[in-house]
């Protein structure tokens, strides 16, 4: 039986005209080609929690955790959203991770990733205030 994958519009990569399904699949785009602002702020505090965790585990203290943190939002402050978006993509270099899928899928949409920056890079900020409180929220010796 011959298959047809034109009927999957599988995209190559982020920046294929055929992204768009791909994020259609994942739930950030509806129909329309506009961003679920829900499933973006979901993505948004996950991805970010689990840098702030993969900070905590690649650096030996938590002043060092901070310190990367600051430089990124001082970087982040006046920035436009592609600037904020590749400091995100390079704060992962930054520690030897691979960049998530998810984040490498909605780097070829302008739209979502100005909305998931602002949020990612809000939520990281807000766990590094919550550790300074006292709230434990990393574990470095």
């Amino acid at each position: 039986m011959k298959s047809d994958r034109s009927i999957y519009r599988s995209a190559g990569g982020p920046f294929d005209d055929c992204a768009q399904f791909r994020l259609q699949r994942m739930g950030l785009l509806d129909g329309d080609g506009v961003p679920d602002q829900d499933a973006l702020t979901v993505m948004a505090v996950v991805f970010s929690g689990l840098l702030f965790d993969d900070l905590c585990d690649f650096f030996q203290s938590y002043e060092e955790v901070q310190t990367a943190v600051c430089r990124m939002m001082e970087n982040a402050a006046g920035a436009d959203a592609k600037h904020k978006f590749l400091l995100i993509c390079l704060q992962y270099d930054s520690i030897y991770q691979p960049l998530p899928d998810p984040i490498w899928w909605i780097s070829g949409n302008e739209k979502l990733t100005s909305l998931f920056s602002e949020q990612y890079l809000n939520h990281l900020e807000l766990l590094v205030e919550r550790q300074e409180g006292g709230e434990g929220y990393c574990v470095v010796s």
